[in-house]
């Protein structure tokens, strides 16, 4: 039957070919793909292919739990992070649909914890990541908050209802922020009067058959046949294991034979009908400009010729990906419980079935940094400053001092220190700023520190800017040089 239904799909999907590649010509290929996960003594990926919304073809790789030796499957249940974010805005739609809110609606109607920063925040800003609003988890990061930390659902509106300021004015820009999904969960949550989890389970998951399927809003829930959450450290796998309880921006496991059930709604509409599916799929607009590449918890692109919708998912030890082709109706998703696992799988997976209807890969867009090597951690130690960047030893003992900040309630020290600027936080590592320009240094990790002078040239704060938050405000405590830790 796999045999039938791949050679069905390659012979779909490559219509311009004389004589269709043969199935197990096509299943070594993506054996080749996932060759580094193939022991038993390693986690890996569960994959599969769709075509007009049935599963074509799906293959395990590797191991779900290395301590049971339990083997990856089709119904291995995987955590999906950021993937979650489409089921999301579909239950959004559907209580739209019921007359229960409308996206135009503000946030503070229903979550009244967001402070008001002037300018109207929609749910449609949440929904297309045009709000401003800064990344909670990068704002966490900041502060030192360890990747698997706990955080409840009121720690999470405490820290939003600190901020004092926005990335830029709601509807100008798109930056991504995994803030306004989870406060959309607490939309749904309030006007349905379910939980996020409950909701989806009853309008989403139980229509389509997704059985394996659910929003874990509570990090002690065992999930059956779950697969978990590995990293690489010191040579040695380590768990890693979200145990956040907000949901919305992710949350969700699922299964790759579950997730064809969900892709197959794109053509039935079993799930919001042909109007919520299009408007889930329907490009954002910004403030009277054209539309960008993004949709409703879905990215808009276009992959060697042949248009795309997309999400990827990554957190912890999990990587994950779905990827449609709608012209060709056929699909690939990938799920890996592996942290090193590449962004780019789904992606080698749909060349191998349409590849002969794709056109030429132009070598300048491959990212060679991302295909050579897996992905730094948001903030770690530095490299050492070339000679040329590094700053008199007076001129860093002025900007060195206490500073704090509100949106956080987070004190730090700038110290100086060969030449370069130690950003200290309590109970976390240091992070080591080098030169730039004027008052501009910037960090390995990319994160830039922009120092703040008064008129007089004095120095009264600096400012942070990394990844999905600008312009983060420290002001000056005290004139204190060379201060030790916060």
């Amino acid at each position: 039957m796999c045999r039938r239904a791949l050679c069905l799909l390659a012979l779909g999907a490559a219509q311009t070919r004389a004589q269709p590649a043969a199935m197990d010509s096509l299943s070594r290929w993506v054996d080749s793909i996932f060759a580094r996960y193939g022991s038993a003594r390693s986690p890996g990926c569960a994959v599969g292919v769709t075509r007009a919304g049935e599963l074509a073809f799906s293959k395990g790789y590797g191991t779900a739990d290395l301590d049971r030796g339990r083997a990856i499957g089709p119904d291995t249940r995987f955590y999906l992070a950021s993937l979650s974010k489409q089921f999301t805005a579909m239950s959004v739609v559907l209580l739209a649909q019921d007359g229960k809110l409308s996206l135009d609606d503000d946030i503070r109607k229903w979550v009244p914890e967001v402070p008001s920063f002037g300018p109207t925040i929609t749910l449609r800003h949440l929904l297309n990541h045009t709000s401003g609003l800064r990344d909670y988890l990068t704002l966490l990061a900041v502060k030192g908050w360890p990747s698997d930390g706990t955080l409840t659902k009121q720690e999470f509106l405490d820290l939003v209802g600190r901020q004092r300021g926005l990335n830029f004015t709601p509807g100008e820009q798109f930056l991504y922020s995994n803030t306004g999904y989870v406060l959309l969960s607490i939309v749904v949550e309030r006007a349905s009067g379910q939980s996020l989890r409950d909701f989806a389970a009853r309008r989403i998951f139980a229509p389509l058959g997704m059985t394996h399927t659910e929003f874990r809003d509570d990090h002690t829930t065992l999930i059956p046949e779950r697969a978990l959450g590995y990293q690489l450290v010191a040579g040695k796998y380590q768990v890693s294991e979200p145990q956040v309880d907000v949901t919305g921006d992710g949350g969700m496991y699922s299964t790759v034979a579950d997730l064809a059930r969900w892709d197959a709604n794109f053509e039935t509409g079993v799930v919001g009908g042909s109007d919520g599916v299009a408007l889930l799929q329907k490009p954002t607009r910004l403030n009277g400009t054209d539309s960008i590449p993004y949709a409703l918890g879905l990215t808009i692109a276009n992959y060697r010729g042949l248009r795309t919708y997309s999400h990827n998912g990554a957190y912890g030890g999990y990587r994950a990906a779905f990827l449609r082709f709608p012209d060709q109706r056929a699909s690939v998703i990938t799920l890996c419980n592996v942290a090193s696992a590449p962004p780019t799988l789904a992606e080698q997976v749909a060349t191998v079935f349409l590849g002969s209807v794709m056109k030429p890969q132009d070598p300048a867009s491959i990212d060679l940094q991302s295909a050579g090597s897996t992905t730094a951690p948001l903030f770690g130690h530095a490299d050492g400053a070339p000679v040329d960047s590094r700053r008199r030893a007076d001129e860093l003992a002025n900007i060195a001092g206490s500073y704090y900040n509100i949106d956080l309630d987070l004190p730090v020290a700038l110290v100086a220190r060969d030449g370069a600027l130690m950003l200290q936080r309590p109970k976390s590592d240091d992070i080591r700023f080098t030169a730039l320009s004027g008052d501009l240094y910037m960090s390995r990790d990319q994160m830039l520190l922009l120092v703040q002078r008064s008129d007089d040239g004095a120095v009264t704060g600096f400012s942070l800017t990394v990844g999905r938050v600008r312009d983060l405000p420290f002001a000056r405590r005290e004139a204190t040089r060379n201060a030790g830790s916060p």
